[in-house]
């Protein structure tokens, strides 16, 4: 899959792909190069059966585009599939900010904290198929238990009975400890890789750490390369 730094002529003439507000006015934009990847992406994993229920972006290391791609691949499926899907974001370690569209009382740390209930946690776009429940900010010292809490699970459990796909944001693999339980609370996952910071070496280990998911893919980040082969030869096949 690939998100390419330079657009061709067609795609620079079609217009982003703006995910509203309730108001009407732009929560988020997301640029038509980035827009088309997710779509390759989710034709590719339409080919190998349904889509997943709950799809996991992982990474090997900070920074690699996990957080961003994961939120531009649940306004793709919403808008072209007319699915409902939620964006979860498990990245407690290092969260991204919404801006000031979301309150302080809407994301996980305020569900899991009991501050808001999942109705009140959830915070729904201008899209009614589109609802995205954002990390917050947990203390340190609450973060591994949570990860592996049973409350967690139930709180996965009742988004999947309201929504058709969950897409989890999940923090660098190799970064912290407490990503691969995060990742495994998914039914499968993509790899994100960002081109010249990713080593071969840190992939592989991160492919080996996740080995008891199904791998659906390698998202390239910010290329125009095919998915190398000394990458693919780690996913596991079918």
């Amino acid at each position: 899959m690939l998100w390419r730094n330079k657009s061709s002529k067609i795609a620079e003439e079609r217009p982003s792909l703006l995910v509203p507000n309730q108001d009407g006015s732009t929560l988020v934009e997301f640029p038509i190069p980035v827009v088309d990847s997710m779509r390759r992406l989710v034709a590719r994993v339409g080919r190998e059966g349904l889509f997943p229920e709950r799809l996991a972006l992982v990474s090997s290391l900070r920074q690699e585009g996990t957080t961003y791609l994961s939120r531009a691949l649940a306004a793709t499926l919403a808008h072209d599939l007319g699915v409902t899907v939620c964006a979860v974001e498990l990245n407690w370690w290092w969260p991204s900010s919404w801006g000031s569209s979301i309150s302080d009382e809407q994301n996980l740390e305020a569900l899991l904290t009991g501050r808001s209930s999942l109705d009140e946690a959830i915070f729904r776009t201008g899209w009614p198929n589109l609802a995205i429940l954002p990390a917050g900010n947990i203390p340190p010292a609450r973060r591994s238990m949570l990860a592996h809490s049973s409350i967690l699970r139930e709180v996965l459990a009742e988004l999947n009975e309201r929504f058709d796909h969950l897409i989890l944001d999940i923090p660098a693999i190799l970064a912290t400890n407490d990503a691969m339980p995060l990742a495994s609370l998914a039914s499968a996952c993509c790899l994100v890789v960002h081109q010249g910071i990713t080593s071969i070496e840190d992939a592989k280990s991160t492919l080996d750490d996740i080995g008891h998911l199904p791998v659906l893919g390698v998202v390239m980040n910010q290329v125009s390369l095919a998915t190398p082969k000394n990458l693919l030869k780690f996913i596991p096949q079918n």
